[in-house]
């Protein structure tokens, strides 16, 4: 939006959907973004009628705008629905462009030739993946993962911990629990086991825990017996000096992995879903990792205990390990400044601004 807005598009006349980041840029969501982020195959199915209900309403509205231009970003289980309908239905005239292309590479590559058939253009966040959607006629640029755009050197590691009167000497832990209420409700209890063991052996524990403003009910609820020194991050403002001020993490497996890579901070992560979509998910991925900085770098940097090892025995001893031998800290660290220099764009373009300028080519 950003980028659009610098090219002359005007606050009026871009609308949608989104979350608080797209509010502070002016946009008024035509819906609560959290009612179209359903993440699993099985997780899909069950919400399905809820989600054909919306497709359905936002098909319509698009329609009832007629914009030039849609840009679905992400969200494939809801957007490409949107899409296809848009293109069958034939009343919509503008062009469909979807930003952060499927990963074709991971699993189900047939997705490209199908995407093709109801996309104009689709936007990709690492270099390797236009060429998939070219070979099927459909027009697909690199811009770069937003993340680079991101200043590391405005984050307050030091400023932070003040603030909040953390000891030099404390360790902190970083725990993020997940963007959804259904990751909040898997997640919550082994991760909140293993910091309680993690304080019998570390007195001077500290966990700092940066979520969502949507989700701090939820998240304070969770806290509440809990005995650990805990400090709560709701602001957006604050997320990166709070991720900063932590020596090692515990996350769920999604996007903020990518952002502890990114700010450098070691970390391990956890994740259950559905046992049917498990099993489905063994049959279609083609990836060993869940973690993208893994499968990026084509190894294990970063250690993964998901579905069955999800649990406080295997997430106590990963965080022990992490905590207590800092040459495994220093191995990360290393990996994700490897991973860096992959995600960094050749030119002084910004992912944004590069977006923007395909969008209104």
């Amino acid at each position: 939006m950003r980028g659009l807005k610098s090219e002359g598009v005007a606050d009026e006349n871009i609308s949608g959907i989104g979350g608080d980041q797209m509010g502070d840029e002016g946009l008024e969501s035509l819906w609560p973004m959290d009612e179209l982020c359903v993440m699993g195959l099985w997780e899909v199915l069950w919400h399905l009628p809820r989600l054909l209900r919306l497709i359905h309403g936002v098909v319509e509205e698009i329609e009832e705008r007629s914009p030039d231009v849609l840009v679905t970003i992400d969200l494939p289980d809801f957007n490409f629905n949107v899409a296809k309908r848009l293109k069958k239905r034939g009343k919509f005239k503008g062009k469909i462009i979807h930003y952060v292309a499927p990963t074709v590479w991971a699993w189900r590559p047939g997705r490209a030739k199908k995407v093709a058939a109801f996309l104009d253009g689709v936007m990709c966040l690492f270099p390797f993946e236009p060429d998939y959607f070219k070979k099927h006629d459909l027009k697909a640029i690199y811009v770069g993962h937003p993340l680079i755009e991101v200043d590391k050197t405005a984050f307050q590691r030091e400023g932070f911990r003040a603030n909040r009167e953390i000891e030099d000497s404390s360790v902190c832990v970083g725990l993020f629990l997940g963007s959804r209420e259904r990751e909040l409700k898997k997640l919550s209890k082994p991760f909140l086991q293993t910091m309680d063991a993690l304080k019998e052996q570390y007195p001077d524990l500290v966990m700092i825990v940066p979520t969502l403003p949507s989700l701090e009910y939820q998240v304070m609820e969770l806290l509440g017996s809990n005995e650990v020194e805990t400090h709560v991050v709701f602001k957006q403002s604050q997320k990166w000096n709070a991720i900063a001020a932590c020596d090692v993490a515990l996350a769920a497996s999604g996007t903020v992995g990518l952002e502890l890579a990114y700010a450098g901070i070691p970390h391990i992560i956890g994740y259950k879903t559905h046992p049917i979509t498990t099993l489905l998910l063994k049959v279609l991925v083609k990836t060993p990792y869940a973690h993208l900085a893994n499968i990026l770098l084509e190894k294990e940097v970063v250690p993964e205990f998901l579905q069955g090892k999800c649990n406080v025995n295997y997430l106590t001893r990963g965080m022990m390990r992490l905590i207590g031998y800092p040459e495994e800290q220093a191995k990360q660290k290393a990996a994700f400044a490897e991973l860096e220099s992959q995600l960094r764009l050749d030119s002084d373009e910004t992912p944004s601004k590069r977006a923007a300028t395909f969008i209104l080519s």
